[in-house]
């Protein structure tokens, strides 16, 4: 599959032929979702910080990073850079490609991206921006930021719009053991990959890259606390 070097709105047609809307309905979705488009960007470190009461996630990671261009069309809803056309639902090799999981994000929280992209071959290397979204994943900030080249996305307020969600939502307990679950099923598929995660500001998993899952597992078992 040849993927497309810019983020563009999906064709009528493709959107028509995919699945229904993306849903979000718990933090532990927010990170898979987070975590499956670090990992679409090749990604070898991977960070999550978790906060609850309010909700909030940052994943941080080293992937490829994205121009400004793309920054600015990132939350549009079906917009993405790993589908060209109706041949590729057919050759999908990617987590993510529905296009629908920032601009459901964005809708359901305040949704803040930071981006710089890796070097360039010719040794060029654009600046890192940090835009902020409307609930129609529309920029509403955008400033240039020092970072280091990846993607920084933070989801604050989860829920904020809808706060019978928030009351019916399980205990923070049970939805942070979610997440937890979450990383470990995405560490074992993806055990070459660097993982830590904070929650509520203290060290809670950090799990080392290894050969195969058989050398994350008992890692992943008692890597979190």
């Amino acid at each position: 599959m040849n993927l497309s070097p810019e983020i563009q709105p999906l064709p009528k047609e493709v959107v028509q032929l995919m699945a229904a809307g993306e849903v979000i309905d718990s933090p532990a979705a927010v990170v898979r979702e987070l975590v499956e488009n670090a990992l679409d960007a090749g990604a070898s470190r991977i960070t999550v910080a978790v906060k609850s009461q309010p909700w909030q996630i940052t994943v941080t990671d080293n992937g490829r990073g994205l121009p400004l261009a793309d920054l600015r069309r990132a939350a549009t809803a079906h917009s993405t850079s790993k589908l060209n056309d109706l041949r590729d639902l057919w050759r999908i090799q990617s987590l993510g490609f529905r296009g629908e999981a920032l601009h459901s994000l964005s809708q359901l929280a305040h949704l803040t991206l930071c981006s710089r992209p890796q070097q360039h071959d010719q040794g060029d290397q654009d600046d890192g921006y940090q835009i902020t979204y409307d609930r129609d994943g529309r920029p509403q900030t955008i400033t240039p930021v020092a970072m280091a080249p990846g993607t920084h996305v933070t989801v604050a307020d989860l829920f904020y719009c809808f706060p019978a969600r928030q009351q019916a939502a399980p205990a923070p307990k049970q939805q942070t053991q979610a997440i937890q679950r979450t990383l470990q099923m995405l560490a074992l598929c993806h055990p070459t990959v660097t993982w830590q995660g904070h929650l509520n500001d203290r060290a809670w998993i950090t799990l080392w890259p290894g050969a195969s899952a058989l050398h994350v597992c008992p890692r992943s078992c008692g890597g979190c606390r």
